[in-house]
């Protein structure tokens, strides 16, 4: 595929303004997702260049499986899953297994660096009690029953996001070199 400059500014478009929505709001909104698959579905399926709606549509299912279980067993939420498969309309099944990678890289540097830092500050018992205790407990109680999810500390987005512009500056290198 040769990718241009059109290509990179919708899909870099795309993951920045949900990098932007899940830092401030802490959701990633249908309205976002939805038309950004359907989008990538029908740029690969009609603009010349493009992976073709089979390939586009294989990037969207792995997209989707990637965060499926853990959005089950309680560790995100389902607009990241639906980010994910939408981003895999966009970038297909190789790519976005590569700025999933990155990201999941950069998560975890971003998550160490951050408890590192609270761990100089505050001492290792107040970072245990803020990031780690709540964790492993489920939280704190909200009520009778009921358990309140750990606050998530980092969006995962933003790490994706940084993963994906990466992505898209190799393929754009890449497709000028050949």
């Amino acid at each position: 595929m040769i990718v241009g400059y059109d290509y990179v500014a919708l899909v870099a478009g795309f993951v920045t303004a949900a990098a932007v929505t899940d830092y401030r709001t802490r959701k990633i909104p249908n309205w976002l997702t939805v038309p950004a698959a359907i989008l990538g579905l029908a740029y690969h399926s009609f603009a010349p260049g493009g992976f073709g709606p089979l390939t586009a549509l294989a990037g969207f299912a792995v997209g989707f499986v990637l965060l499926l279980l853990p959005w089950i067993l309680g560790g995100g939420g389902m607009g990241d899953v639906k980010l994910l498969a939408a981003l895999g309309a966009w970038l297909g099944p190789l790519y976005i297994l590569v700025a999933f990678a990155l990201g999941t890289c950069f998560a975890s540097t971003m998550a160490m660096a951050l408890m590192l830092s609270s761990v100089i500050t505050s001492g290792v018992s107040a970072t245990q009690r803020q990031y780690l205790t709540a964790g492993a407990s489920g939280g704190t109680s909200t009520g009778p029953g009921k358990a309140k999810k750990p606050k998530r500390f980092l969006p995962f987005v933003i790490p994706v996001a940084m993963g994906t512009w990466l992505v898209l500056a190799w393929m754009l290198l890449r497709s000028q070199t050949h």
